[in-house]
């Protein structure tokens, strides 16, 4: 098994989170990451009572291509999504807490079929909207 790491974090403000994914190869070797798509990674945001109430992908296209990233030792790739605090279905969500649970969307690792996408899950707090003064 490679030793990569998969690990997300989250930057609040009024408006929206900004989410950093990371995978990172701690090994000695370069490692090899295929992808069956052009979707390098998934998550979705619950709430404090655990339901789901947004999907990165849902309604989403991605190609549908094969794409390989190689990673030298001690080398990382990150990539940044923004979530506006709406559900799918466009309605804002309320202050509290939540969870992100994200998987890295891989297929191979250096030509070992993956069987178990690497996952990672982190929580936050959206604040409260600032209301005005009468």
């Amino acid at each position: 098994m490679t030793e990569l790491k998969w690990d997300g974090t989250v930057n609040v403000d009024a408006d929206q989170a900004t989410f950093t994914f990371t995978v990172k190869n701690n090994s000695e070797r370069p490692i090899i990451l295929v992808f069956p798509t052009s979707q390098f990674y998934d998550y979705s945001v619950y709430n404090a009572q655990g339901e789901r109430v947004y999907d990165f992908s849902k309604g989403k296209f991605f190609l549908q291509v094969l794409q390989s990233k190689t990673l030298n030792s001690g080398e990382q790739i990150q990539w940044k999504s923004m979530w506006n605090y709406k559900t799918n279905e466009a309605e804002k969500v309320p202050a509290g807490k939540y969870t992100v649970k994200a998987s890295l969307n891989i297929r191979k690792i250096n030509d070992i079929l993956v069987h178990s996408k690497p996952s990672t899950m982190f929580k936050f707090y959206i604040p409260p909207e600032n209301t005005p003064f009468d």
